[in-house]
């Protein structure tokens, strides 16, 4: 009888929308997170993004998720979050300092991609990567291990890109006057952030085999975070609190002040097989890796006639199916 637990490694800013997938995941009984690998190419500086991901383990003792810290930085161009926007997530909008575990655990001694290498060759059974942050970890395990066994990678699901639809970086960039870092944010209406802050390491992984499904903004753009949200989580552990107060925070005091979709829960959830109608089509897919200060289309995803495999994008989605399971998933008691 085939394994319905579906063996996940999370490759992870640890922005807010990440904290709310894993706590989805945590709570989602066919999901089994082997190990969460950081990433400071992101939302959060390095040290305060892995000190968030242990912290969630530790709150609910999972002491057997290899907590790996990652990339510091890209592996080409110096793209990066404000620092202001980034000081908001290093502490999870305030929320860090109120999750007092019991139990701690240490991290692991492995980089990231080591990690990644070291589970790829061990593991009697395929894993998913679930890609929530940009693709420097991934793209790292490649180039120091290429003879890696990406044939165990059964596939990587990543929140990233804008295929058919505007980008995100201008328009984050232009939404606060202390987040304007110039020309090349403030023009590029292309890129989405998760491809535009490492676009080489994008892409190495859109040429790989390895099977990809991408959730790109075409798709995040129908789930859009509003106070809704809070009053659907009923549930009182731990996780259930952090959730609502996540949509508390980013509904009320730290509004960006622009439509802010659910980025990451969405790629989460189709992840999980709990999202059941979506559309999607494939195709071969590039990244232009090429910066320039008037116009910059550098992190745009497109198509292109040929490649190493198609990958799957995913396009038209439902914020009612989506928002109905989020909140059933979030009651649920710990699994």
């Amino acid at each position: 009888m085939k394994n319905s637990i579906k063996k996940v490694i999370i490759d992870s800013d640890m922005g807010w929308d990440d904290v709310l997938s894993i706590c989805y995941l945590l709570k989602n009984p066919s999901i089994q997170i082997v190990g969460i690998m950081v990433t400071g190419c992101g939302e959060t500086n390095l040290r305060w993004g892995s000190i968030i991901a242990k912290t969630l383990m530790e709150l609910v003792e999972k002491t057997e998720v290899k907590v790996c810290i990652g990339a510091k930085n890209p592996t080409k161009f110096e793209h990066k979050f404000p620092q202001s926007f980034k000081d908001d997530m290093n502490d999870i909008m305030g929320l860090l300092g109120s999750l007092n575990p019991k139990k701690t655990i240490e991290f692991d001694k492995r980089e990231a991609w080591d990690f990644l290498y070291d589970i790829l060759e061990e593991s009697s059974e395929k894993v998913t990567i679930l890609s929530l942050g940009g693709f420097t970890n991934i793209a790292k395990m490649l180039e120091k291990h290429p003879k890696a066994k990406i044939e165990n990678i059964e596939q990587i699901y990543a929140m990233a890109g804008a295929v058919f639809v505007d980008g995100n970086v201008a328009l984050l960039n232009n939404a606060q006057e202390q987040w304007n870092q110039g020309d090349i944010y403030s023009t590029n209406y292309s890129a989405e952030w998760n491809i535009f802050i490492d676009p080489l390491a994008a892409k190495k992984v859109f040429a790989s085999t390895i099977p990809l499904t991408l959730i790109p903004l075409d798709a995040c753009n129908y789930v859009v975070l509003n106070a809704d949200y809070i009053d659907t989580i009923t549930a009182t552990d731990p996780i259930a609190i952090i959730v609502r107060n996540i949509f508390l925070k980013k509904t009320g005091d730290y509004d960006e002040g622009i439509p802010v979709p659910i980025f990451d829960p969405l790629a989460t959830m189709i992840m999980a097989g709990d999202l059941k109608n979506y559309q999607f089509h494939k195709e071969y897919l590039d990244v232009n890796i090429e910066d320039t200060k008037i116009n910059n289309h550098c992190g745009k995803t497109y198509i292109v006639p040929k490649g190493s495999r198609k990958i799957k994008i995913v396009q038209g989605v439902s914020q009612l199916e989506f928002s109905k399971q989020f909140a059933k998933i979030i009651n649920k008691g710990l699994v």
